[in-house]
């Protein structure tokens, strides 16, 4: 079970469990490897990925056979997008309709009507409790990821069942060997562009989704990402690569992408990432919602990196070092975009190139001390 926990609240009250925020806690550590109830263990047949949703005070109304409801406070302890697991005190009969009042990551509720599918005894007066959803639910509007964990709410998808426009853009050689033939099976209508240049050529709302590599040619693949966002593309994003150090996880979430597929993946990481908006037609306002939930804390770290890039930049333009002054440009110019600093990436991307096909520093001092100049700004703003 992929794992990502929310925030979990104090409360005074109890559930019907009897049990404070510490004990409950404490419960679920208990149950992750007692009772054979280990999440780990994956049943080859589930559709949906188990994501970890912590509420110890979920508000659960229970409609009797007599058309009476009976609201119980109940611990939460998984949701997928076809239903949660909760803990209760005793049992309750597969089959009683339920209606759920589940907390969104933005804090409004939404109320999800199913009905009990089991209900297995866990030792003592522990119950827990399974439940269906009548309709399924976005999980990624009750949890809030980190993007580079590549959390996705489906965990097998039928190749079959995946249709609609898609473009890939870059040319990795870790993906684009393996992408042909793991989409063979499926009937999703697919074409490529070597770079980001290539890809802003072509109708580019033509296409319900578009799958970019981190390094999209002409453009870093967050870069591209953020670009296709500013230009008014709202459809989904896949970013997909590698993003080992701090700085790349910071970029893509910057990105405004929708999910990152780290590579190397096998065919069913591929086709589950891509079922997740094929499959599902996610509104534009629910995409926004959920890709809106970047920190502070990230945008802070980005503008310390940009803010050492211009010390950086200082000390080549005192040694005179055209090579090193047009690598520290294009990495200014990657990260600038995801600040939302237009102006910056275009000054960096002309003096970068200039300097490139020039080799001569002398002639841009005024717009390098510029862009040195904004730089050494992020750094008071962080």
């Amino acid at each position: 079970m992929a794992k990502q926990s929310n925030k979990i609240v104090t409360h005074n009250k109890r559930n019907t469990l009897g049990m404070s925020e510490q004990v409950y806690k404490q419960l679920l550590i208990k149950l992750e490897t007692v009772n054979g109830s280990n999440p780990q263990k994956t049943s080859t047949a589930r559709v949906f990925t188990r994501l970890e949703y912590l509420d110890p005070f979920l508000e659960v109304m229970l409609e009797t056979t007599d058309r009476s409801q009976n609201t119980i406070t109940v611990a939460s302890r998984n949701i997928s997008r076809g239903g949660m697991s909760v803990l209760h005190s005793s049992f309750i009969y597969p089959g009683t309709v339920v209606n759920a009042k589940l907390s969104r990551t933005d804090d409004s509720c939404y109320h999800a009507r199913g009905s009990v599918i089991r209900c297995e005894h866990r030792g003592g007066v522990v119950h827990e409790i399974g439940i269906r959803f009548d309709t399924e639910i976005v999980v990624q509007e009750f949890i809030r990821p980190d993007i580079n964990e590549s959390i996705k709410s489906l965990e097998t998808v039928t190749p079959e069942n995946l249709n609609g426009k898609m473009i890939i853009v870059g040319n990795d050689p870790t993906i684009m060997p393996f992408i042909r033939e793991y989409l063979q099976g499926t009937s999703i209508n697919y074409g490529f562009a070597g770079t980001a240049k290539d890809a802003l050529e072509k109708d580019i709302n033509d296409y319900q989704l578009v799958f970019v590599c981190m390094d999209a040619g002409n453009m870093a693949g967050p870069e591209f990402t953020k670009h296709l966002r500013e230009i008014g593309y709202r459809k989904p994003i896949i970013l997909s690569g590698q993003s080992h150090d701090e700085l790349s996880k910071q970029q893509v979430r910057l990105s405004n992408a929708d999910l990152f597929l780290p590579v190397p993946f096998d065919e069913n990481a591929l086709l589950c990432a891509l079922g997740e908006y094929l499959i599902s037609q996610w509104s534009e306002k629910t995409l926004e919602t959920v890709r809106s939930g970047v920190d502070r804390e990230t945008v802070n770290l980005l503008r310390v990196e940009v803010a050492k890039l211009g010390v950086l930049l200082d000390q080549q333009i005192r040694t005179d070092d055209p090579i090193l002054v047009y690598a520290t440009c294009t990495k200014i110019r990657s990260i600038a975009p995801l600040l939302g600093m237009k102006s910056l990436r275009d000054l960096t991307l002309k003096v970068g190139d200039e300097v490139a096909n020039s080799g001569d520093l002398s002639n841009h001092q005024d717009q390098l001390a510029d862009i040195k100049l904004i730089c050494t700004s992020m750094g008071k703003a962080a």
